[in-house]
């Protein structure tokens, strides 16, 4: 039968209470960049939602000239289409008329 030898354990209690003081100070230090990188994240999605924004208000703005310009055109083109009819209405009613001496 084979005998093994036990391994003697060594308490590291300083060592692990100096790597716990060493990761401590790492966290500390990436705390403030993980902090700038959500605030720089944080200002992109503003600007990105204020560009959509814009651009809606863009969107809507140019939907309305056109309804405006559209509704312009019709109002023109009634009128035209009724001085050419009332222009007709002259030149029959003159033509039609027997001509005095």
């Amino acid at each position: 039968m084979t005998v093994r030898s036990k391994t003697t354990l060594k308490i590291v209690q300083p060592e692990i209470e100096q790597i716990e003081t060493v990761l401590q100070d790492a966290a500390k230090q990436a705390a403030p960049m993980v902090q700038r990188l959500a605030s720089h994240r944080d200002r992109i999605d503003l600007a990105l939602k204020e560009l959509e924004s814009e651009r809606f208000e863009l969107i809507s703005r140019r939907d309305l000239l056109r309804r405006q310009v559209e509704a312009v055109e019709q109002g023109l083109a009634m009128h035209i289409e009724d001085i050419e009819a009332t222009m007709h209405l002259y030149e029959g009613g003159l033509n039609a008329l027997p001509a005095t001496n």
